[in-house]
């Protein structure tokens, strides 16, 4: 989510002026926050790449979601009656965040229709990314799942080639099967002429097929 979008460099500046921006930088490894800390800021990614990992009794932690450059965590809990972090959130790179406290991002909203507008969509969108995960989670085969996520990024992306924030280690967590399994099948989808697939860059090559098997 771009906080800013719609909104010129001078209406920025200008909005900012008595806005407290905290800018913070994480090494590779990182823990940027905790799983059950309490969400009093909204952190804006502005370069780097940030994994949310859950951990689990066994001490396993599978990575739940991916975040790049204009992404915000917090957002969706900072207005909550229940404002706590419910995974951990690590640098994977070389990552700049920048916080704004609940108090000044009300602040915002009231200076800004924009703004407002901007955040309500992003609290919405990110509402929809979650039952879309619950409904991946849903298909039993990893085939299905497979499908379904890549079937989703079509339809965000309106484009049959596209790019994924996801290494294959990381899409496996995401949909929750073993990396080998997953590796196996999108074997199969390649060999069968489905799509092609080189690092995290996939092209569907048979939008039909690839649907039919949801």
């Amino acid at each position: 989510m771009n906080l800013f979008y719609n909104i010129n460099d001078f209406e920025k500046k200008e909005l900012l002026k008595d806005i407290n921006v905290i800018k913070k930088e994480y090494f590779r490894g990182e823990c940027i926050l905790e799983e059950e800390g309490l969400c009093n800021s909204i952190a804006i990614v502005r370069r780097g790449k940030i994994n949310a990992i859950k951990y689990y009794s066994d001490g396993h932690g599978k990575i739940i979601r991916t975040l790049e450059q204009n992404d915000c965590i917090g957002l969706n809990l900072i207005f909550s009656s229940n404002p706590f972090y419910k995974a951990s959130f690590y640098a994977e790179s070389l990552v700049t965040i920048e916080l704004i406290t609940k108090e000044d991002l009300y602040k915002l909203m009231l200076k800004s229709k924009v703004i407002l507008s901007n955040i309500l969509e992003a609290i919405s969108n990110s509402s929809i990314e979650l039952n879309d995960h619950i409904k991946l989670l849903a298909y039993k085969t990893i085939r299905e799942r497979l499908a379904y996520y890549l079937y989703s990024v079509y339809e965000a992306k309106h484009e049959l080639t596209f790019v994924i924030p996801y290494t294959k280690t990381e899409l496996a967590d995401y949909i929750n099967v073993e990396r080998p399994s997953l590796s196996n099948e999108l074997s199969k989808l390649i060999n069968e002429g489905i799509i092609a697939n080189k690092n995290k860059l996939y092209t569907i090559l048979d939008l039909n097929r690839l649907k039919s098997i949801l």
